[in-house]
């Protein structure tokens, strides 16, 4: 078995056509999913589209920190190490503040806390010329870059924690502006684990697959208005430049992670294909420190 590359959130939107890809590409793919039933009939889906395909799952909820742990497990097991983890999986939520398995707040735990734990648990098993690919958003970087949601309110990691601060301070579009800021540590974090993982080989790059509308994100908005998404993305398309076809994004997303001319490029953040300059605050090394030594600690709290 040649070495597998593991997408969590792979049930579905950018995960799954991602996988459909790399399976095309004769890459074993292993889907990291939280749903047994949708890993099942996305596992399904790309064996239909390529019945040669090696299809693996692994369950794993990124807000649980004993299911992380419990994946975590499953993938040091491995005969193979994987070539590549891309930290798909993301949520948005909009209604009200919720809290994770632990404690934590939802959209933290889940955009941020979960993906940090996984590597941080399986980067010793891997191998000179892995590739590490997180996807963020270009909502980290603001309104005038992201089609005008709202940018990230940064504190501290405890505070965007603390399910208690975040209820303390929510506003109606608290929901997204939690998410902007769960994408800017998305950015934080891939910086400094190039920096922590340089020595050995592996590299580490940030991806923004633009604004895709028919994916889930928006499945915690209220029915009317993901109905009104969806009948909207040829016109969202056409209006908006940072939205883009979910099977552009997945074919970029699959080239990061396979093409040999990415093989040294880390530390670095692409929209599609091109490497672009982050928001100026995501370059600032001691929040990103800071962030990574908190997550640490709520980990190891949990």
């Amino acid at each position: 078995m040649s070495a597998p590359i593991v997408i969590t959130g792979a049930s579905s939107g950018l995960g799954l056509a991602t996988a459909t890809i790399l399976a095309g590409k004769g890459i074993p793919v292993i889907l990291g999913c939280r749903d047994e039933g949708r890993a099942a009939a996305a596992k399904q889906q790309i064996l239909t589209a390529v019945p040669t395909a090696e299809v693996e799952i692994v369950i794993i909820d990124l807000a649980s920190i004993d299911s992380v742990r419990h994946a975590a497990r499953q993938l040091k097991s491995l005969a193979v190490p994987p070539a590549a983890i891309i930290c798909n999986a993301g949520l948005q939520i909009v209604d009200g503040v919720q809290e994770s398995a632990d404690g934590y707040e939802m959209t933290f735990a889940s955009n941020h806390l979960g993906h940090f734990q996984l590597i941080d648990e399986v980067i010793g098993t891997l191998a000179s010329g892995a590739r590490i690919l997180v996807v963020s958003s270009d909502v980290h970087q603001g309104p005038a870059k992201s089609g005008g949601f709202p940018a990230p309110e940064w504190t501290t990691p405890g505070e965007l924690a603390d399910v208690e601060v975040q209820r303390r301070t929510a506003s109606n579009r608290g929901g997204r502006v939690r998410y902007s800021t769960s994408k800017l540590a998305n950015v934080y974090f891939t910086y400094e684990l190039a920096r922590r993982v340089a020595d050995r080989g592996i590299t580490a790059n940030a991806f923004d697959p633009g604004l895709m509308p028919e994916t889930r994100l928006s499945r915690n908005y209220p029915m009317l208005m993901r109905r009104g998404f969806q009948l909207m993305t040829p016109i969202i398309r056409l209006m908006m430049p940072v939205a883009r076809p979910l099977s552009q994004s997945a074919d970029d997303l699959a080239w990061l992670a396979t093409a040999p001319e990415m093989a040294e490029v880390t530390g670095s953040y692409f929209t599609g294909r091109d490497k672009v300059p982050s928001a100026p605050e995501s370059h600032d090394t001691e929040k990103a420190r800071e962030l990574w030594e908190v997550s640490e600690s709520l980990v190891q709290k949990a």
